[in-house]
């Protein structure tokens, strides 16, 4: 076989994947839109949403199912794609909250920065799907690209800021600062 031939066979298979690659990069596209619409991505770039990507883990729930429970170790938040999430717990201050998550909303962030015991359950009130950040790879994301990480502490800052000031502002016993 000429040397011409494996470079000939090699562009003609590439041209003949193309059609299939140009499906898949438009629903990668649809998926990185998608993250950009979630609060706690909206300063990323399109680029550094792609490397984001690659450390996020789907995850399905039932009707009912525990996504985690009170007193196991944090070790990472949730994001809501689709579904509902209801958040109990046996402290007093947060069973008043009773929160419950909708899509594009994101819980059990305060794992990213301590493996603490998680002080509530979170169940799933219908099937839901969520995309799962995992300590260990925030942590190596901060170590990699600081710039995504910042972007993303920054917005986490300002949840937990609000729903502090939330949970403080319900106690009438407790000063706001």
């Amino acid at each position: 076989m000429p040397l011409g031939k494996p470079i000939e066979l090699r562009r003609t298979l590439e041209v003949m994947k193309s059609p299939f690659n140009f499906l898949r990069r438009s629903a990668d596209d649809q998926r990185i839109a998608n993250f950009k619409r979630l609060s706690l991505f909206r300063r990323l770039t399109a680029r550094e949403l792609r490397e984001l990507d690659e450390l996020l883990h789907a995850r399905s729930y039932q009707k009912d199912e525990v996504i985690f429970d009170e007193g196991d170790t944090g070790l990472g938040l949730f994001i809501v794609v689709s579904g509902r999430v209801k958040i109990v717990s046996s402290h007093e201050a947060l069973q008043r909250l009773a929160p419950e998550f909708g899509v594009g909303d994101y819980f059990g962030e305060l794992a990213l920065f301590e493996e603490s015991q998680r002080t509530a359950r979170a169940v799933a009130l219908e099937p839901t799907q969520v995309l799962a950040l995992f300590r260990t790879e925030f942590i190596s994301l901060l170590e990699r690209d600081r710039g995504i990480g910042v972007k993303i502490l920054f917005e986490l800052s300002r949840t937990v800021v609000r729903r502090s000031r939330k949970l403080l502002t319900s106690q009438p016993h407790l000063p706001t600062v």
